[in-house]
Formats: structure tokens, C-alpha cells, sequence
């Protein structure tokens, strides 16, 4: 890799994973099923919000794995912006598993999917949303 700069492909892997584990949690939010998987998931977010994108398992095991075998990337990312994603995602999923415990499933969907259409938006089309709204953010306070 470039110096701190990461494989923007990295993430976009990690988010079809993502996408894959709070799908599965929706479907499972009358079970206990939800809160394995959310938890899973949050630890997940907690890594890449903490010690950054590319130390998230997901992405570590691509940069290990996968990345090797394609060769470099057209292009280096900052890891700034995917490391708020991360951390609105852990927030997210937080809310949802108290939300969950204390019997607000709705809320618990709400959170999870919102987190769900930004994995899967990353996933499909390679768009990061909580990137860009990271981006917005940033220029609001500047």
C-alpha cells in the first residue's frame, strides 16, 4: 500500500460482507438471531472506527487474501472518511441492539437497515455514503 493510504477496494469487499450479515439480522429480528449478528457486526465497526479501516477484519482479510492476487488499484483512498462511516455504522448498530434488548424492534430495523442500504449502496454501485456525508460534515464545520 501507499503510505496511510488504503485500497479503496478493501471496503467496498467489507461492505458486501456487511451487507450480507445485517441482512441477515433483519430477517432474523424476531430471533435471536438480531442481536448475534448486529453484535458481530458492531465489533466489526468498532475495529474500523478504533484502529482504523484497515485493521477492520473484513478488510484486513482482503488486503491479506484478495488484494494480492489483483494487483494494484487505479486509485488510493483516504482512510479519514471510511473511518466515520465506520464509526456512524457502530453507532447505528448500538442503538439497535439497545433498541432490541429493550424491545424496540422497529427502532432496532430502522438503525440496521440504514446501515444495510449504505453497506449494500457501497457494495452495488462502489458510492460510499457515509463517506460523502462524512465530506458534507467536514465542510459544514470548515
Amino acid at each position: 500500500m501507499a503510505g496511510t493510504l488504503i485500497d479503496p477496494r478493501g471496503p467496498r469487499f467489507a461492505s458486501v460482507i456487511t451487507a450480507i450479515v445485517l441482512g441477515l439480522a433483519l430477517l432474523g429480528i424476531n430471533s435471536s438471531v438480531f442481536p448475534v449478528l448486529t453484535g458481530i457486526q458492531a465489533v466489526v465497526f468498532l475495529v474500523g472506527a478504533t484502529l482504523g479501516v484497515a485493521n477492520q477484519p473484513y478488510v484486513w482479510f482482503f488486503n491479506r487474501a484478495i488484494a494480492p492476487h489483483l494487483g494494484e488499484p487505479k486509485r488510493w483512498q483516504d482512510p479519514t472518511a471510511p473511518r466515520a462511516a465506520q464509526a456512524v455504522a457502530l453507532l447505528l448498530t448500538l442503538v439497535a441492539l439497545i433498541a432490541w434488548f429493550l424491545g424496540g424492534l422497529a427502532i432496532a430495523a430502522v438503525c440496521v437497515a440504514a446501515a444495510w442500504v449504505v453497506a449494500l449502496t457501497l457494495a452495488l454501485t462502489g458510492y460510499c455514503i457515509g463517506c460523502q456525508g462524512y465530506t458534507v460534515w467536514k465542510d459544514i464545520r470548515n
